[in-house]
């Protein structure tokens, strides 16, 4: 079959932080099957994996990218800055974009790339497909909290995932006909809680002694820190905003890596590619049966 004729193809890739190592492992099997998209949108971790993808980057420099992330090497990305408007300033982010990328303008990639950023005062999504790379992927990386808005055009921008973390919906708006989506946010009921232990006993609070305070370790093994809770809160919201909006706006195949044997984490992510690639795998014949395509199709090219 003539590769001419098929569906423009899409690829989103969702936000995720760590777990966004999980796309270079798809990306690498969609193109060892000659899968090459028309489309890339990503939205946070997912906008700078794609946004690099469709500027051209080799699969092979970002692989080495992620297997050598260490704490050490993010936690530099983090300097606190001053106003603080964000714990950091993202400046560091945006050097290591600049080397990684260049200086490119999106509308000139050999890729149509869409990098989906939240609008801080509307609260709405919206797509950058034009203008600075580097700057769409920073404003979309942008963690409220934790890295500074970025103003393009007026508008205040942060994190794509807040408003839409899997943005399938942008990328049929940019053309996108068959649309290949992977999912690698956390589900809400795979995150494992930890604590400080209570203490059985009467509480105080203000000094008074408080009769219903007395705690039973059975009912209440821990208490969660405010991280722990701050964490779920924002898990639990960009889950469920996912699936609200893949009922409105279905990709044509869902990939959902899982990583619940070995979940990679910012210290060690290798582990994550590896996830990203049995998902693809797992998901290549349907994606080839509804492109009308066989594995052999590939080979046949070649020989011709």
């Amino acid at each position: 079959m003539s590769l001419l004729n098929h569906p423009r193809i899409g690829v989103v890739l969702s936000s995720g932080g760590a777990r966004g190592a999980a796309h270079v492992g798809v990306l690498k099997v969609l193109e060892s099957a000659d899968i090459i998209p028309d489309v890339i949108v990503g939205a946070s971790m997912g906008a700078e994996l794609g946004g690099a993808y469709a500027a051209g980057v080799p699969l092979d420099r970002l692989e080495d990218l992620w297997r050598t992330t260490s704490f050490g090497r993010v936690a530099k990305s983090l300097f606190p800055t001053i106003p603080w408007s964000g714990w950091s300033s993202g400046n560091a982010i945006r050097r290591f974009l600049e080397n990684l990328c260049g200086n490119r303008a999106i509308e000139n990639l050999p890729i149509r790339f869409g990098a989906v950023v939240t609008d801080l005062q509307s609260g709405r999504p919206v797509t950058l497909s034009e203008g600075s790379l580097v700057e769409a992927i920073r404003a979309s990386l942008s963690v409220p909290g934790l890295f500074s808005p970025v103003w393009l055009k007026d508008r205040l921008y942060v994190d794509g995932g807040v408003s839409n973390p899997l943005p399938v919906d942008a990328a049929r708006e940019l053309g996108a006909e068959f649309v290949i989506a992977c999912d690698v946010l956390v589900d809400p009921s795979d995150v494992q809680f930890s604590g400080l232990p209570l203490r059985v006993g009467s509480g105080r609070m203000l000094g008074m002694t408080r009769s219903e305070a007395r705690i039973s370790p059975e009912t209440h093994p821990f208490a969660p820190s405010v991280f722990n809770v701050l964490f779920q809160m924002s898990t639990i919201f960009q889950k469920r905003l996912s699936e609200a909006r893949l009922t409105e706006h279905p990709a044509d195949v869902l990939m959902q890596p899982d990583f619940s044997s070995d979940p990679p984490c910012y210290r060690r992510v290798g582990c994550g590619i590896e996830a990203g690639e049995r998902a693809a795998i797992n998901a290549l014949p349907e994606i080839l049966r509804r492109l009308g395509r066989s594995r052999e199709d590939k080979t046949e090219g070649e020989g011709e």
